[in-house]
């Protein structure tokens, strides 16, 4: 295993024993994951081709929105507040962090938690 792929699985260890991460998953740039976990006791949602959909499509929306970083700066991090979850991107160099949450969480303290907890 790779040093990356090993620094990917701790991160996404360490995400998943917050009581509020459902899923944390590192993806390329084409949408692929690279290593993704649930939460223990968290049933998926979405079957693994749904979420294939999911993560390139989170790929395609952080693509776009580089367009605009010269004049508005880079985005921190995007999210979706959904009524079963709360899904979050975060770009990491050339790789992305998908993050899904309980429904319920305080968007904003949840992603700094994150990057805390990534970088």
């Amino acid at each position: 295993m790779s040093s990356e792929i090993q620094y990917f699985q701790q991160k996404c260890d360490l995400l998943t024993k917050e009581p509020e991460i459902r899923f944390a998953g590192f993806i390329d740039m084409m949408g692929n994951l690279i290593v993704g976990k649930f939460r223990k006791d968290v049933e998926p949602l979405k079957n693994d081709d749904e979420r294939k959909k999911m993560f390139i499509e989170a790929v395609l929306r952080i693509r776009t929105r580089q367009e605009f970083d010269d004049n508005l700066g880079p985005v921190e991090y995007a999210a979706a507040r959904r009524t079963s979850v709360v899904t979050m991107t975060f770009l990491l160099d050339n790789k992305v962090l998908f993050v899904s949450a309980e429904p319920l969480v305080d968007i904003d303290v949840t992603a700094r938690k994150i990057i805390k907890l990534v970088k």
